[in-house]
């Protein structure tokens, strides 16, 4: 219970409070879980939350390679995460209620500097691209900027990149390129069948959309071959990735395929979630049911 006051026993309330993971996005409703809620957070996470409905699970998805023996972290910030060091850090110490020690939050002094720059930088863009209605194409730039100062810092994640990635989809339709309209749909698709679902109504609209690209009212297909759409089709060219969860823009229509490891249990003192030796990688999946009644909850912090 992070919320308890001067060493007072821990309430029920708290520990919901401190450990609940929100079922869907912008909901009320929270759960707690008995091996999810003891994952750390990293302000580079490793790993995403998704609460399925279905089957009753929070899952952690690996959003990237996981090495042997690495510790899965997740991101307790949402949005926050693209910010510099210190309004992370300010962030995590007022809603969490301690001192982030990430790897980020350790860097040197020149490190921190670089990584402030690009976080900066992210922040700017992600204001300045509302205001690209009149001007897609320079939206579009910066929407590759965006996502590119991302891969450098590492905060790449399905949930971390959807809103540019929809931004972009959003802007190519006022462009009124039908290759720009399908690669950006394509993206936002990526973006929200990992980090929400197959079943997430945005997954399905846009998985419609890669399909069979929109065009907007009134607005001809445009023939104009912008810088931004020439590099595109250079990396679709090399079958590069444009996200590090995402299969290529040529694969738009193939299921996800994800293996499942069994959840590794919290080591008693540190309570570091690790990735198993035998099963490393993105495929890693974990699944941790809530839980039906709670003479656990007095376990967690």
């Amino acid at each position: 219970d992070a919320y308890a006051e001067n060493k007072a026993p821990a309430s029920l309330e708290g520990i919901i409070w401190t450990n609940g993971l929100p079922k869907a996005p912008r909901s009320d409703e929270v759960v707690v879980c008995p091996v999810a809620s003891r994952f750390n957070h990293s302000c580079v996470p490793n790993a995403e939350y998704l609460w399925v409905e279905g089957q009753k699970v929070e899952e952690i998805r690996a959003v990237r390679d996981i090495a042997a023996g690495e510790e899965i972290c997740v991101n307790y910030i949402g949005d926050t995460i693209r910010e510099p060091f210190e309004a992370r850090r300010a962030q995590i110490a007022s809603a969490f209620r301690f001192d982030c020690c990430c790897e980020a939050c350790r860097f040197s002094i020149e490190e921190r500097k670089v990584s402030d720059e690009r976080r900066t930088r992210l922040v700017q863009l992600g204001n300045d691209i509302l205001g690209c209605q009149d001007k897609p194409e320079r939206g579009l730039e910066m929407a590759e900027e965006m996502l590119e100062l991302m891969a450098s810092e590492r905060i790449s994640g399905p949930r971390t990149v959807a809103q540019v990635c929809n931004d972009g989809f959003q802007l190519s339709l006022l462009v009124g390129d039908d290759s720009e309209v399908q690669y950006w749909a394509h993206l936002s698709y990526e973006a929200h069948r990992h980090g929400w679902g197959e079943d997430y109504p945005l997954t399905k609209e846009m998985k419609q959309y890669s399909q069979n690209p929109p065009r907007l009212a009134n607005r001809p297909a445009s023939t104009a071959a912008s810088r931004p759409k020439r590099e595109r089709e250079r990396e679709r060219e090399r079958g590069a990735a444009p996200l590090p969860f995402s299969t290529s823009p040529a694969a738009a229509a193939a299921a996800p395929h994800a293996a499942t490891a069994a959840a590794p249990a919290a080591t008693s003192k540190e309570k570091k979630i690790i990735a198993p030796e035998k099963d490393p990688g993105r495929a890693v999946a974990i699944a941790a049911p809530a839980a039906p009644s709670d003479p656990w909850l007095d376990e967690l912090e």
